[in-house]
């Protein structure tokens, strides 16, 4: 699989992410429970923001698989996935850092607000999961990569 692919792959499933954190959030947002508004709007904007990624990282591979010219091909090839490495590991890094500040999110402003508590809780999953995500990722590239 080359490069493209796989970041192509990976767009799929963040688009696959994204698509459920927005059905989550319609299913919570309109609930009477102050604690899952909170919770959905976290999923909503978290989930908007992924897909867009998703749909801008997918387009950009594919359009660079289309135009790379067969004599840069492997160069090219090799310049994307340190650079798609490089941007998984610095997400990974951020990742913790929405994890963490959802908890404090959930320990100053929802200490006694449900709804500020469903923001952290969101903030926590969603961090959580593309912490998953891009561990995961960056690990598959790696061994790509080697």
């Amino acid at each position: 699989m080359n490069i493209w692919d796989f970041s192509n792959k990976l767009a799929r499933r963040l688009l696959v992410w994204s698509a459920l954190s927005v059905i989550v959030s319609t299913l919570t947002y309109f609930s009477a429970v102050p604690f899952l508004r909170g919770l959905g709007i976290q999923f909503f904007a978290w989930g908007v923001i992924d897909g867009a990624i998703a749909v801008f990282g997918a387009r950009a591979s594919a359009k660079k698989k289309r135009n790379v010219q067969e004599t840069e091909r492997a160069e090219s090839e090799a310049n994307d996935a340190r650079w798609l490495s490089r941007i998984l590991w610095i997400n990974t890094g951020l990742d913790v850092l929405y994890i963490l500040g959802g908890l404090w999110l959930m320990q100053t402003w929802g200490a006694n607000n449900p709804i500020w508590q469903g923001h952290g809780v969101g903030i926590i999953v969603q961090g959580g999961f593309l912490f998953l995500f891009d561990f995961y990722h960056a690990g598959m590239l790696r061994k790509a990569l080697l």
